[in-house]
């Protein structure tokens, strides 16, 4: 009985301690379930990805993973590998912070592990660094300290030059190159050759010969060369660059392209025409063909070569033929003037046998001139002759200039029977006289000579007429001498012209009125009011006025306001008998026009009518004149009838005022409808190309493509030529109606068009540019531009410009270095709109490092001064990374540079501080920056300082803010102020206080908003989905915010005649129609 009862007490212990065992057991079991849910792993197991705990940063996190990945990668590189992985996805993030803590880490595990991840991208780490603020020196000692640590990473930095090179990055591109070099590896070529294309680029010629001289010889490629040449040769040392020139082989292939680019190309021969030694430089140019454009070599013609003399000016044209760049006449000119200086006689004999051998140049006048002037320093006249014939073109008037020139020469030559010959022969049958001095000189040549009759008639012309007084010749005279009156009255020399009237009184010439009107005139455009107003009672005295007279001082009068003495002037004209006729009512007719008196002007229109005397196309002309945007449409129908009544047919100067007129007061449709009406009556004209073009400008502008086309099929049709500026109005047309890619299909049919070849120039094609780069299409922009070059089409600054704004749009600045290089290559200069498009690319971008690079680098060049359009785009850049310490530094240089911020900028800076949560500063911005510049903040300031306000949750400065804008009688508020200070109270949670800013955007009772200060100012309402979103908001809200809701729907439908939307589609769509004003957004009829 014992034994049983210890073998049960026994068995109650081994159960009991079996039960407290599995209790253990069940708690550990949990314990480690609990901890595997929790932690993540077993103790002692690393997991794949790396936990961030709670308030790790990003970049902690990253460092971590990195860290805990190291210590259990597998030999072979595993740990830099897993950091390379990680380095690229915080650069995909855009955490710079991140990359460069996985750089790190890269860099331990690299140097641990003795080898580099593959395809390790320095080029991330790099941009990433840059972007942190540190500059090419910082990022240079960390890759040469980072090779230091792990030379394996050294095949990442050789990978990195063509990164840097895309990026234009020069400097650190140089201290990359350098790096290599230390550490024996060899870079690729291109790289040194973008490097010195960026120096030579950037005028540091010093530069381009130290990157040169780190290696070999025989390692400089023709590009190099090509490159040092040109440096060499703005340096001034002629023998190096040719030194490098004749280390350049020669291209095997005719079609391909010089490695010595054009400016390059005349760097060098203004050079060695500076030392004289053209001959030299042209064979070596002429061996690689290389050329300079046609500008270039008349640019240094006339710089270099005519200060060196003829003989270099000869050896300069000599160079140009043998180097195929085509010469015109202005390049021979400066040869002539060369040679005339020198006096030299067979030099000047060898250009006329050169310009008259077949296929010489065009003989223009101004080469014509200046080969006379070297025939009378020579005393050469059988020269002269020649000069004249080879300047007369066939089917041409040779001006009055040329055959003055001529026979002057002539006489200057001792060919005096040549020179009376060509008076008769050219001169005088084209109604060309001599003046004084050489009709003296050719009078007493013809008199030693025996012929008289030249002798007689050049004397006639000499006395002013004196001695054809009693013939008949007189009325021919006299007419000569109005004709020397005016002539003297447009250069408004009234002295002049007195002295001729003078001299013809003295004549004892009976005078008529037209010598006497001519007198009056000269004295009324001279401005001579009292001697004309003389000359007028005279004129009454003598009996000689006529109507023509009376018109003449008419115009005076009315030209100087005094209308009451025209009107007196129009009386003493019936008094005298004499009609007002056209003249007379179209000069009283414009001057109402000009006085803008409508009333006025019909009522000379109607007393014009009332006297007989119809109108013409000259009134017409000036009603249209009358005509604008404004007008009344019954003045408009009124002008129309009275062009459709005129007797005389329609030409083409007045219907280029009516369709002036039609473009100017908005009415294309008026016009197509006079178009079709003249041309049903077979009483339409043939219009000019010019006139064509205006058409095609106003219709693409209207956005009437259709039309367009119909006027260009219509201009072909009747077979009027375009102009170059027709066909440049065709392409902006059709650029402007979104159809690029049609303006360039018209540009390759104009090409196929030998005529229309010629009128194909750069602002057409850079019209076309620009259309492709406003849609963003980057690709067909270089296609384009490829295009362009390739049919030697040249690129101004322009052009350029167009293209890096493409880039900038595109988010393609990698592409702007090139850009560039092409730009030094053309000789074309950059501007301040290419440094700012370059600036604001780069920001776009996001790289606000590199734009400030390129800011650094216009003002070291001394050459343009930032403006505001620059400063503003790096204070946006600065702001679209919330990099307030540079922008407030940018700020002071921009006060400092004497350039005055304005609103944009004020409202940059506004935001920019809004995010950095410093709402004070940016208030005390506005104030100080307002003040100081004398100009009032604008509604988009205060728009921004609203928004400021809402992001530091101070809604009621916010409101207040409000009330200070509309008690300012001259500050204005807008439909998407009153929307984002409604959006503000939503984000606040006070949708009530939305419904209060919905009423005072519609001026409606029951808010506690301030009331304008201006009297009888409209409601400029509220953005349509912001209201929508307000009504939304109390609809689902509380039943307080929903008996708001009702109210404001009520009251909007009682006072403005509008229904709120309550959130539905239905009212957005309506709504989306009529944006603010008065009616609101988020309204509907």
């Amino acid at each position: 009985m014992a034994l049983v009862k210890i073998a049960t007490l026994f068995a109650n212990a081994v159960f009991e301690a079996a039960s407290l065992a599995w209790m253990e057991l069940a708690m550990f079991g949990v314990a480690a379930v609990c901890y595997v849910f929790f932690v993540g792993g077993l103790p002692g197991w690393k997991p794949g990805v790396a936990r961030k705990t709670i308030g790790q940063s990003k970049g902690d996190a990253s460092e971590d993973a990195v860290t805990e990945e190291s210590s259990a990668a597998p030999a072979g590189g595993g740990g830099s590998a897993e950091a390379h992985r990680v380095l690229r996805e915080n650069a995909g993030k855009g955490d710079h912070e991140g990359v460069v803590a996985a750089w790190e880490q890269v860099k331990s595990a690299a140097a641990k592990e003795g080898s580099a991840p593959p395809r390790l991208d320095l080029a991330i780490v790099v941009d990433a660094m840059r972007k942190l603020g540190s500059s090419a020196a910082d990022v240079a000692t960390e890759l040469r300290a980072a090779v230091a640590t792990a030379p394996s990473l050294l095949d990442g930095v050789a990978a990195l030059p063509a990164a840097l090179l895309r990026d234009d990055a020069v400097e650190l591109l140089d201290a990359t190159l350098a790096l290599l070099q230390e550490q024996g590896r060899t870079a690729d070529p291109a790289a040194y050759v973008g490097l010195m294309a960026a120096q030579l680029r950037r005028k540091d010629f010093l530069g381009v010969a130290n990157t040169a001289a780190r290696l070999p010889s025989e390692a400089l490629t023709p590009r190099m060369r090509a490159i040092l040449a040109a440096a060499a040769s703005q340096r001034g040392r002629l023998d190096e660059a040719l030194g490098h020139l004749r280390q350049m082989a020669a291209p095997m292939d005719a079609e391909a392209k010089s490695p010595l680019p054009p400016s390059a190309a005349a760097q060098v021969l203004t050079l060695a025409a500076r030392e004289q030694r053209v001959l030299a430089a042209a064979q070596e140019l002429q061996r690689l063909r290389a050329r300079p454009e046609a500008k270039h070599l008349e640019e240094i013609l006339t710089g270099e070569g005519r200060q060196a003399g003829a003989a270099t000016c000869r050896e300069l044209l000599d160079a140009g033929a043998a180097l195929e760049v085509p010469l015109g006449p202005r390049a021979y000119q400066v040869l002539a003037g060369a040679l005339t200086a020198a006096a030299d006689t067979d030099g000047l004999r060898d250009l006329f046998a050169e310009l008259e051998a077949p296929g010489a140049v065009t003989v223009s006048e101004g080469l014509a001139m200046a080969l006379l002037d070297g025939c009378r320093a020579v005393v050469d006249g059988d020269l002269a002759e020649k000069a004249f014939e080879l300047a007369r073109a066939p089917g041409t008037t040779p001006s009055g200039k040329l055959l003055g020139s001529t026979c002057s020469t002539l006489v200057a030559c001792d060919r005096a029977e040549r020179a009376c010959d060509f008076c008769e022969a050219e001169m005088l049958p084209r109604g060309c006289w001599p003046d004084a001095s050489l009709s003296g000189a050719l009078s007493k040549a013809a008199a030693k000579l025996g012929r008289s009759e030249l002798a007689q008639r050049l004397s006639e012309h000499c006395t002013t007429g004196r001695s054809g007084s009693g013939q008949g010749g007189g009325s021919s005279e006299l007419q000569r001498q109005a004709t020397l009156i005016k002539g003297h009255a447009k250069e408004r020399n009234l002295s002049a012209a007195a002295a001729v009237f003078g001299k013809l009184r003295e004549s004892g010439v009976q005078l008529t009125p037209l010598i006497f009107n001519c007198f009056l005139d000269a004295c009324v455009q001279c401005g001579d009011v009292e001697r004309a107003t003389a000359h007028f009672e005279e004129m009454k005295q003598l009996n000689l006025i006529d109507i023509v007279g009376y018109n003449t001082m008419l115009k005076m009068h009315l030209s100087r306001g005094h209308t009451d003495q025209a009107r007196a002037l129009v009386k003493e004209m019936g008094s005298r008998g004499l009609q007002a006729n056209k003249v007379t009512f179209n000069e009283l007719l414009h001057s109402k026009v000009i006085a803008k008196d409508r009333r006025g002007m019909w009522s000379v229109l109607e007393e014009m009518q009332g006297a007989g005397v119809k109108p013409n196309s000259v009134t017409c002309s000036i009603l249209l004149k009358s005509l604008s945007v404004h007008s009344d449409p019954e003045d408009v129908r009124r002008v129309v009838a009275l062009i459709e009544d005129i007797e005389e047919a329609i030409d083409e100067v007045l219907f280029s005022s009516v369709i002036e007129a039609c473009i100017r007061i908005k009415q294309l449709d008026l016009l197509s409808d006079l178009m079709r009406r003249y041309r049903h009556k077979g009483s339409f004209v043939n219009l000019s190309a010019p006139t064509y073009g205006s058409m095609i400008k106003a219709y693409g502008q209207a956005g009437d493509a259709l039309r367009v086309s119909e006027l260009w099929h219509e201009m072909e049709e009747h077979g009027v030529k375009p102009t170059s500026i027709t066909l440049g109005c065709m392409v902006e047309a059709l650029v402007v109606n979104n159809q690029a890619d049609e303006a360039w299909e018209l540009i390759h049919k104009e090409l196929e068009d030998e005529e229309r070849r010629g009128c194909i120039n750069t602002v057409i094609y850079s019209t076309v540019l620009k259309g492709f780069a406003v849609t963003k299409r980057i690709d067909k922009v270089f296609v384009c531009y490829k295009e362009m070059r390739s049919k030697g089409i040249p690129c101004n600054t322009i052009t350029y410009n167009t293209m890096l704004d493409a880039c900038a749009k595109s988010c393609a600045m990698a592409r702007a270095a090139q850009l560039l290089e092409d730009m030094a290559e053309c000789g074309v200069e950059p501007d301040i709109i290419t440094y700012s498009t370059i600036v604001k690319g780069y920001c776009v971008e996001g790289d606000v490092d590199r734009a400030f690079h390129v800011l650094e680098e216009m003002k070291s060049d001394g050459k343009f001064a930032p403006d505001e359009i620059m400063y503003n785009s790096i204070l946006d850049g600065c702001a679209k990374q919330h990099r307030v310490d540079d922008a407030l530094k940018t700020l002071e240089e921009m006060k400092n540079a004497g350039v005055a911020p304005s609103n944009y900028t004020l409202s940059i800076l506004v935001k920019l501080l809004g995010h950095a949560r410093r709402l004070n500063q940016a208030f005390r911005m506005t104030e100080e920056l307002s003040a100081a510049h004398n100009f009032r903040p604008n509604v988009q300031v205060y728009t921004c300082l609203v928004q400021a306000c809402v992001l530091n949750r101070k809604l009621d400065r916010a409101i207040a803010l409000h009330d200070t804008m509309v008690s300012d009688a001259g500050c204005w508020t807008d439909d998407k102020f009153y929307a984002v200070l409604a959006r503000g109270c939503l984000q606040m949670h006070q949708p009530l206080k939305a419904a209060e800013v919905v009423r005072a955007a519609y001026q409606l009772p029951g808010h506690s908003l301030a009331q304008p200060a201006r009297h009888n100012s409209r409601p400029v309402g509220m953005e349509w989905r912001a209201l929508e979103e307000v009504a939304s908001r109390l609809q689902g809200g509380s039943k307080d915010e929903q008996e708001a809701l009702a109210k404001l729907s009520d009251d909007l439908m009682e006072y403005r005649g509008l229904r709120m939307s309550d959130g539905s589609s239905g009212g957005g769509r309506d709504a989306r129609r009529r944006r603010g004003g008065g009616g609101g957004g988020g309204a509907r009829r």
